[in-house]
């Protein structure tokens, strides 16, 4: 995919660009295109979702693992404050869009929250927000770019978990390539911006929205759980300053040819929009707050758009949810390190998931690590005299968060006394491992019957098929 630059506004007078389609006799049929030269912020590369750690269900989170019922309508609070990507005349530009999304919106209100949902601070203060332009600058050096080119969009999540970033006060945003260029990645770093760690996230994971038909109630249920989620797609045709509402709601599905933009769901109510196809998500655009125009007839706050279901899952491709970072606590259960690098390690829960009979089996541990890793493998030995070992991908960084095997076979694993074994390296790239005992009970809500992971296939919290081994 080619590089792409800032967001244009100019771009969506889609109005203005037209195709012929003749049909039979002489009569012509007009259908609106938008622009096909334009580029935006987001790469939209689907590669570096593929390679991440996949999301589970809230459900598969919370003890007992049961599915809630959801509300007709869910709304987050203590967000932070609409950004303002680019200029009054040109909103996207330059192509901070993904920095503004996964970096600012996701990342500043996953660090306002504690492990158990309860609010730190409120991240709609400059002081209490991460920094959108010092995460667009590094972005770039990592990825050899330069303003007003766009990004990669998980890169920013990563930052997060392993270092955090300056607040918005430290290093403000202003929309102008000569000012994001020349922020630096201080030599010092990180003891140039020592309030950067308080913005830590505990780990991340991705939702595929394109071909997955329950996107959309899936994203209602992390929403619902108090968890925003950034995405990454096409941008519909007019959402510059020619926006289209009906009933207060988006519902355009045409897009601009290849053109991405990344955003933040922050709600949803199954109720607004036009009677027989209500239901919506809220989005937090980074338009500034003069977007939509008071004109256009959004019933959502300024800076922000209901999108209607069908608009957002047939346009919008990649997503993130985070978790927020947690200390160890009394009852975790401690792992043991090979190295004296190695911050602490442990296991908070360990347990099955099997939402329903005939559907996949989930095995999933907790992890909580004093110090963020790059953990990248996880390792379990499975009860009885077989030695069965099951070695998963998982590939990020991480302090607080989970990993998982998932088998679809119509069985559990076995219950019992599981060997651990944890493989990664420390921010200073120590290579480090972490062993112990887990137990395992059967699966809930389903009770699956349990057995062997011999002879299965099992994949691991990327998707990507385990190695199972067996010695004696």
């Amino acid at each position: 995919m080619r590089k792409s630059t800032g967001y244009r506004a100019l771009a969506f007078t889609c109005a203005s660009c037209f195709a012929l389609l003749f049909a039979a006799g002489s009569r012509a049929e007009v259908v609106p295109l938008c622009e096909s030269s334009a580029q935006f912020g987001s790469l939209l590369d689907s590669t570096e979702f593929n390679k991440a750690v996949q999301a589970l269900p809230p459900a598969a989170l919370l003890d007992p693992p049961l599915a809630p019922i959801l509300p007709e309508k869910s709304f987050l609070r203590n967000l932070p404050a609409v950004a303002q990507q680019g200029t009054l005349t040109q909103p996207g530009s330059p192509g901070s869009c993904e920095a503004q999304s996964f970096g600012y919106g996701l990342g500043s209100y996953t660090a306002a929250r504690n492990a158990n949902g309860s609010l730190k601070w409120d991240p709609k203060f400059p002081q209490n927000s991460v920094s959108a332009a010092f995460l667009y600058a590094l972005a770039h050096k990592q990825e050899g770019r330069s303003c007003p080119q766009g990004s990669l969009a998980l890169g920013y999540l990563a930052q997060l978990v392993s270092n955090g970033a300056p607040t918005r006060q430290g290093v403000p945003y202003r929309p102008y390539c000569s000012y994001l260029d020349a922020i630096q990645y201080q030599a010092d770093f990180p003891n140039s911006y020592p309030d950067m760690r308080r913005f830590r996230i505990g780990s991340y994971a991705t939702i595929k929205i394109k071909g997955d038909a329950n996107a959309i109630e899936r994203i209602k249920q992390y929403v619902a759980n108090r968890q925003a989620v950034a995405f990454s797609g096409r941008v519909l045709c007019g959402y510059g300053k020619k926006v289209k509402f009906r009933n207060g709601v988006i519902y355009e599905t045409n897009i601009v040819p290849n053109s991405g933009h990344g955003q933040l769901v922050v709600g949803y109510d199954d109720k607004v929009g036009v009677p027989g196809r209500t239901g919506a998500l809220l989005i937090q655009n980074s338009f500034g707050t003069s977007w939509p125009p008071a004109s256009a007839g959004s019933i959502a706050p300024p800076g922000m758009a209901y999108w209607s279901y069908k608009s957002f899952a047939t346009t919008q491709s990649l997503a993130a949810v985070a978790y927020p970072r947690s200390d160890i606590q009394t009852g975790d259960r401690l792992l043991i390190k090979n190295s004296y690098f190695a911050p602490q390690g442990a296991i908070r829960r360990a347990y099955q998931w099997a939402p329903a009979a005939g559907q996949a089996d989930y095995l999933i541990l907790s992890h909580v690590f004093s110090d963020p890793i790059m953990l990248s493998s996880v390792e379990l030995t499975e009860p009885g005299t077989g030695r069965v070992t099951v070695a998963a991908n998982y590939g990020q960084y991480i302090s607080s968060g989970y990993s998982y095997l998932k088998r679809a076979d119509g069985s559990a694993f076995l219950e019992g006394t599981y060997l651990v074994t944890l493989r990664g390296a420390t921010l200073g790239g120590h290579a480090v491992a972490y062993t112990g005992a887990v137990e395992i009970g059967p699966s809930r809500p389903a009770r699956l019957p349990g057995r062997s992971m011999t002879g299965a296939i099992v994949t691991g919290s990327t998707g990507t098929p385990a190695i199972i081994s067996l010695s004696h």
